[in-house]
């Protein structure tokens, strides 16, 4: 196992990583993020989920190639990880955990309705993100590499995220500026 998931691990635990004088890239840490985010969250029973849990990345061919090398062989919760490459060209609606990388607002609000109601993690770039109706938001504070939940967005995808995964970030509400 790399770094990289260790270290994003060890930030999903409580530590913290400066990316100031870090050998890790953000492309890498944001991949990292994805992949542990995955294992903090229960998506619906209903119909049974057999297959593999997939990754889709949109608009961020660094944050993909990152995540290739993390997800090869790799299991969370005891499914096969498969990265989908060229998702944009793809339904999405196929994706679990969906990064969108494009920083349009109009293209990511666009995407955002696409997939809307559908079991997937959302995820994109700042604590707008979140307010803007994703489930998490990627930013950096201070140096480091932190996250925004709106819950709300997650209860509407029917998914269920674990309480340490919470604790550990910015609460968010849509449409609002401060922190909830």
């Amino acid at each position: 196992m790399t770094r990289v998931p260790l270290a994003a691990l060890a930030i999903l635990l409580g530590a913290h990583i400066d990316l100031a004088g870090q050998s890790v890239t953000q492309p890498a840490l944001k991949a990292a993020f994805l992949f542990n985010f995955a294992k903090f969250v229960e998506w619906p029973t209903d119909p049974p989920q057999a297959g593999p849990l997939c990754v889709c990345v949109l608009d961020d061919s660094a944050v993909e190639a990152a995540l290739a090398q993390l997800v090869n062989g790799a299991l969370i919760s005891g499914r096969g990880v498969t990265l989908i490459k060229g998702a944009r060209n793809r339904s999405l609606r196929g994706c679990h955990v969906l990064y969108v990388g494009d920083p349009d607002p109009a293209r990511v609000t666009e995407t955002l309705d696409d997939v809307k109601g559908a079991p997937i993690l959302t995820v994109g770039d700042g604590d707008q993100f979140a307010r803007g109706g994703g489930v998490i938001g990627l930013f950096v504070e201070d140096g480091r590499m932190r996250f925004a939940i709106n819950p709300d967005a997650a209860q509407r995808a029917g998914l269920r995220l674990s309480s340490r995964l919470l604790s550990l970030a910015k609460i968010v509400k849509e449409g609002r500026h401060g922190q909830s």
